[in-house]
């Protein structure tokens, strides 16, 4: 009936032969999610009640849950159950190149956005992010894409009207439906 089973990336790998399994890598995540509440939390301070309220909640939640993890990590790192090491999270394998080169998509995205606009660059990001994941089928590729980027123009930028950045593509269609850009 028993067999071993694998254990998912985000758990700590068994120890092998006396040695305690790496559980440092589950800090990042917390860590990161504190950082951004707390940059949140600070850059909304001078916004009214009503506008930061929302974000307020959401951003306590998270840093209580993010402490909670964080301790619970170091706890069991005292109490030897663990080490901080990172293990398998910096190793040189595929998985770990495919989540750099999706860092670097999104990061490529972000500095461009003012350039391409919402609708064009998302459609590039996506493109490219299921590229790197051994997507391959052009129908796959073109398909989520085109539909991804054209619900977020319909829903945000059409209907909402939001000041995310417009490009080439949003001037067009704005120009083709007789709308203002």
């Amino acid at each position: 009936m028993g067999g071993d089973l694998e254990n998912s990336p985000g758990q700590a790998q068994p120890a092998a032969a006396g040695k305690r399994p790496s559980i440092g890598a589950d800090l990042v995540i917390p860590v990161l999610a504190s950082a951004l509440a707390s940059y949140y939390l600070i850059s909304t301070a001078e916004l009214d009640w009503e506008a930061k309220s929302a974000g307020l909640f959401v951003g306590t939640v998270v840093l209580a849950m993010s402490a909670f993890q964080i301790l619970r990590i170091l706890f069991s790192a005292i109490r030897g159950q663990g080490s901080l090491g990172f293990g398998d999270l910096i190793a040189n394998t595929v998985h770990n190149r495919q989540r750099l080169a999706l860092i670097a998509l999104v990061a490529l995205f972000i500095a461009t956005i003012g350039w391409t606009g919402t609708t064009l660059g998302l459609f590039l990001l996506l493109l490219c992010s299921l590229w790197v994941m051994d997507v391959r089928k052009p129908s796959q590729l073109l398909g989520i894409s085109f539909c991804t980027s054209a619900v977020v123009y319909g829903l945000l930028i059409y209907l909402l009207n939001t000041r995310l950045p417009r490009g080439v593509v949003e001037k067009l269609i704005a120009g083709v439906i007789g709308q203002e850009g």
